[in-house]
């Protein structure tokens, strides 16, 4: 089933973490669909979270698609050469987002739970792998003619097992670098490894 659009005009913590469990669609331009269950995520809090692109109520052509309603994606590029997918919460007035961090391979083509060399384990190793860009961004994620959509296939996350800790690479963000808003599935070896 399909998520609804409603399900990320909840708390963005709270969307991250039920996210995960979740699998993550993508039809690429040959027509296949690559698809990958959410093992981890991260919480981006807005205007109040100095990790968060519109901290401060920024407004970049960047970050537009940040000041959509919840359920649209949000694609960026960092460094120059990794882009990054996020799923946009809240509302137009709460510029928020979730980072997907890490994907476990439900139909990735190259790709088996054996393999030594993971191609998903990371933000931007799941979209260079998947294809994702910034043809990806604003997309509404709650429509399959989208191209990009999230389902709930029944599979149960138990609370002990997912893992809650802080945030990657945001040592910039003062106190806010302390905050924990990263989740993953514990036993995942698809998890990336900071």
């Amino acid at each position: 089933m399909i998520l609804e659009q409603e399900f990320y005009f909840q708390k963005t913590d709270i969307v991250a973490e039920r996210l995960l469990g979740k699998v993550l669609h993508f039809k690429n331009e040959e027509g296949e669909v690559l698809s990958g269950r959410i093992v981890e995520t991260e919480a981006y809090m807005g205007i109040a979270d100095p990790a968060c692109h519109t901290f401060g109520g920024r407004r970049t052509e960047r970050t537009s698609s940040m000041y959509l309603a919840g359920g649209y994606s949000y694609v960026y590029l960092i460094y120059g050469m990794y882009y990054c997918l996020n799923f946009v919460t809240r509302t137009e007035e709460e510029p928020e987002a979730v980072l997907i961090r890490a994907l476990e391979p439900v139909h990735i083509p190259g790709e088996k739970p054996a393999k030594k060399h993971l191609h998903t384990n990371g933000p931007g190793k799941l979209c260079r792998h998947l294809g994702i860009t910034k043809k990806q961004n604003a997309l509404p994620l709650w429509k399959k003619r989208s191209g990009l959509w999230v389902e709930d296939d029944g599979f149960k996350t138990k609370l002990q097992r997912i893992h809650k800790t802080t945030r990657v690479g945001v040592d910039y963000a003062g106190a806010a670098a302390k905050w924990p808003l990263r989740y993953y599935l514990k036993e995942s070896p698809w998890i990336s490894r900071p």
